[in-house]
């Protein structure tokens, strides 16, 4: 027996009052966006590839500068020096080397062969977590007083902008995400 549409449960009143309070706020956010991804528009797919293009290198340079940086080569001729970096830069350029190096593994399998609402879902709150961390790293490494300053300083700025490209991204697949997932 199917249900009957006569019925009221008094449910749909309040949902839909509380959808229309939820779609205004939304549309707010949204105008800004579409007025900030207007240009993109035309091919939301291939703008959201692109982002993620640009971000995999922004990653992948700064898995590079965090590698060499701590590496024993590069601390020995700081040896040499008097200034060595601490073993808190160390841990957190590996650390952070190795949490991109496999956002880059995960986002690219996630848009290019497993794009759906749970996988997307779950790549835009990694993606976001850690602009948050790097944003992190760039407070904690900015005006770290121990070990070689230049490394701290260098660290930080690496960690700054790679937390405005993943930002970016995070904006932009957010925008589309419904043009990104397939299943």
């Amino acid at each position: 027996m199917a249900p009957s549409r006569d019925i009221d449960d008094a449910t749909s009143a309040a949902t839909s009052v509380g959808e229309v309070s939820v779609l205004e706020g939304q549309q707010g956010q949204d105008q800004t966006l579409n007025r900030l991804f207007r240009s993109c528009e035309n091919d939301p797919v291939g703008s959201v590839h692109r982002a993620w293009a640009a971000s995999v290198l922004c990653m992948l340079l700064f898995f590079i500068f965090a590698i060499i940086e701590v590496s024993p080569q590069t601390q020995a001729n700081k040896l040499r020096e008097d200034a060595t970096s601490t073993l808190t830069l160390q841990v957190a350029a590996y650390y952070t080397a190795a949490i991109h190096l496999m956002l880059m593994i995960l986002g690219t399998f996630v848009l290019k062969r497993f794009a759906t609402d749970f996988t997307v879902g779950c790549f835009l709150g990694v993606t976001l977590v850690l602009s948050q961390q790097d944003l992190l790293l760039f407070a904690a490494f900015f005006k770290y007083g121990h070990g070689d300053g230049s490394a701290n300083i260098i660290f930080a700025n690496l960690a700054f902008a790679l937390f405005f490209c993943l930002g970016f991204f995070t904006l932009i697949m957010g925008h589309f995400k419904d043009m990104i997932i397939v299943a």
